[in-house]
């Protein structure tokens, strides 16, 4: 049931006096759950910036970096925030923000415990509350509505031990309920509606065990996809996030892919700066094949030609896993002597 008439939120808004007077036509129930957009308590806290600064915020409110992508001339950084998600530009978004780009806040889970309780005081009832924000999935096209913070609710359902519909026991079911609530809700509230908050009723379980929505985050060793494939390689090669290359989100010709595998492979590893005063091994380009020659006939020019060549099939590979590139063949060649001066 979307939340209506609650208008534009300025700074130090109180958030649950103004949703506690929207909510009063929907009659509100104990374990119903109030799914709000986080953008309104950004909005209530002051959490704009100037647009100008936007890269600078989104750098400060990264975890780690996940990955770069250019869109045109746009370059897109997907990072994870304190909270714990993996989201395009920190969540840093314009969209419905008139005074400036707004921020996340840095702890979800505690403004909607704060919210929780608001709401309680003036309500006289337990509603669950979630806090939503837009992001794609992965694996998956387009966006939805997730859970950033949550309380009142079990964020997430542990269902093992308990059996399916035909007995069989249930081992490794675990029901992210947050994120099936904020979806559902956004199909009554959204950015084009102007309708920041939706109640959900009858959902079973809302009001058991309070989990907040930082569980529903995998990091740290549960997280199986820290980097993507290329990204992962190129830290494999020992690239810096600075040295790092940015691929661009649309597909690439093969030709764009290839020579970047070729600058990526000729970067030096972090602690091999001394090798870069050896003349290094140079590459000439057929068009089935890579040729690696070194810069002298001496050992230590057949050794840097050999780890080039494989730095150049690796990075070729990495290229490869998202769309086949042209077999190469990379190969090393003798370099021809020079001839005597005369």
């Amino acid at each position: 049931m979307p939340a209506i008439g609650i208008g534009e939120f300025r700074e130090g808004a109180d958030l649950a006096a103004l949703l506690a007077a929207a909510l009063e036509p929907l009659a509100p129930r104990e374990g119903d759950v109030l799914c709000v957009s986080t953008k309104i308590v950004s909005k209530a806290r002051g959490l704009r910036i100037d647009p100008a600064r936007r890269d600078e915020a989104i750098r400060a409110a990264a975890v780690r970096t996940v990955a770069r992508r250019r869109h045109t001339r746009v370059v897109t950084s997907v990072v994870q925030i304190p909270s714990g998600p993996v989201m395009a530009a920190a969540g840093v978004d314009g969209s419905n923000a008139p005074d400036g780009p707004l921020l996340l806040p840095e702890d979800p889970d505690a403004e909607a415990r704060a919210l929780h309780e608001g709401l309680r005081a003036r309500l006289g009832l337990r509603l669950g509350v979630v806090l939503t924000d837009t992001s794609s999935r992965v694996w998956r096209v387009g966006v939805t509505d997730i859970a950033l913070g949550a309380a009142g609710i079990s964020a997430l359902q542990d269902l093992r031990g308990g059996t399916d519909a035909d007995g069989r026991p249930l081992t490794v079911t675990v029901r992210n309920l947050a994120d099936e609530l904020a979806a559902a809700a956004d199909l009554v509230k959204g950015k084009a509606s102007g309708v920041p908050a939706a109640l959900v009723r009858g959902v079973p379980g809302t009001d058991a065990t309070d989990v907040p929505a930082r569980e529903l985050s995998r990091t740290g060793a549960d997280d199986w996809f820290r980097r993507p494939s290329l990204e992962s390689v190129w830290v494999a090669l020992g690239l810096t996030e600075e040295q790092e290359p940015i691929a661009r989100m649309s597909p690439e010709p093969d030709e764009e892919r290839i020579e970047r595998a070729l600058h990526v492979a000729r970067i030096p590893r972090r602690g091999d700066e001394g090798a870069a005063d050896a003349a290094q091994p140079s590459v000439r380009r057929e068009p089935d094949a890579l040729h690696v020659v070194p810069a002298g006939d001496d050992p230590a020019s057949w050794i840097a030609a050999g780890g080039l060549a494989e730095r150049i099939r690796t990075a070729l590979g990495a290229e490869s896993l998202a769309a086949p590139l042209p077999p190469f063949a990379v190969l090393i060649d003798r370099p021809v002597p020079e001839e005597p001066r005369r």
